[in-house]
């Protein structure tokens, strides 16, 4: 009797197989996944640091104060502060993120998408070196939140 096919044994073999090679590669695919995660967010915060201090130009050089044009996205500037939220950088066009299904910028933390970085604080203050005076550097503070960028991650990277 001559049947082509595979065994059960043969079969449940090959299963356990492979079985064992999911088992030894799944640590390292979640290592890169979460690395890969990690790697988004500092680009976010990066895009986040170079959106606050184009924020404040532009409230200081720009139109964005009018509050005629931007409506609750105006800025004002107080004491060389301005206290804003990240949305605020979404919604004039400064961070740049893609919109979700129903037109909405969102701005969400790559390590959770469930987290909605929009209501999220930051403070961005303009200091002017004395002695020299073209050099010009902004601090951005983050927020207490929950689930939202710190002072301390907005300070990554910083010169």
């Amino acid at each position: 009797m001559n049947k082509k096919g595979f065994t059960l044994i043969e079969l449940l073999a090959v299963i356990v197989v492979l079985g064992v090679v999911l088992l030894l590669a799944m640590p390292s695919i979640l290592d890169s996944i979460n690395a890969s995660r990690d790697s988004s967010y500092k680009i976010l915060i990066g895009n986040i640091k170079t959106a606050a201090e184009t924020y404040y130009q532009e409230c200081e050089y720009g139109d964005l104060s009018d509050e005629s044009k931007y409506g609750v996205y105006a800025c004002t500037i107080d004491n060389n502060t301005i206290n804003t939220t990240i949305g605020a950088l979404a919604n004039t066009g400064i961070l740049k993120v893609s919109a979700d299904d129903s037109g909405s910028l969102i701005v969400k933390d790559p390590r959770d998408t469930t987290k909605n970085l929009n209501s999220c604080e930051i403070q961005i203050k303009k200091s002017v070196d004395k002695d020299n005076k073209f050099k010009v550097t902004y601090q951005i503070n983050g927020s207490t939140q929950d689930g939202c960028p710190t002072t301390e991650d907005l300070q990554w990277g910083s010169d």
